[in-house]
């Protein structure tokens, strides 16, 4: 389930939610003041750093096979 982050328009209390891609986000309120329809913020986008770390200690073991 993706966690979703919205800030509320009437307080502008900022909180995080856990929904399923089916569900939506119209019936959510805001857990300060019970407003009803909060804005969804961007949220950024974490990588895996250690399948870098993995892919990179794989080049120095083996550079012929990422030729």
């Amino acid at each position: 389930m993706p966690l979703y982050d919205y800030e509320c328009r009437k307080c502008s209390h900022v909180f995080e939610v856990f929904l399923k891609t089916s569900e939506e986000d119209e019936t959510l309120t805001c857990p300060e003041c019970q407003a009803e329809k909060p804005k969804r913020l961007v949220s950024g986008f974490r990588t895996n750093a250690w399948s870098q770390f993995l892919d990179t200690m794989e080049k120095r073991v083996n550079p012929q096979k990422f030729k």
